[in-house]
């Protein structure tokens, strides 16, 4: 089951990254939702989170919010966004 969680409920290393990769999938959804969205700064967030969504897979970390949408989607961030379009 996906938390939620916020700044000041994170207490361990896998809770930072699950808080961290969920802060920058809003970003990514600022972003994309745009109408001209800064393409260079979009590629570079994506990659981003992809790298964080990776590494939740990788060490069994238990996503929150935006992460677990993404997963539960397949794990690709691309993806996920072009589905949200």
């Amino acid at each position: 089951m996906a938390r939620h969680l916020t700044h000041d409920r994170v207490s361990n290393p896998a809770d930072a990254l699950s808080y961290l990769t969920d802060c920058t999938l809003a970003t990514v959804e600022d972003l994309a939702g745009r109408s001209r969205p800064p393409k260079g700064e979009l590629k570079r967030q994506i990659e981003i989170a992809q790298k964080s969504i990776d590494w939740m897979i990788q060490f069994g970390i238990e996503p929150s919010g935006r992460g677990a949408r993404v997963i539960a989607h397949g794990g690709n961030v691309a993806n996920w966004v072009a589905s949200r379009q």
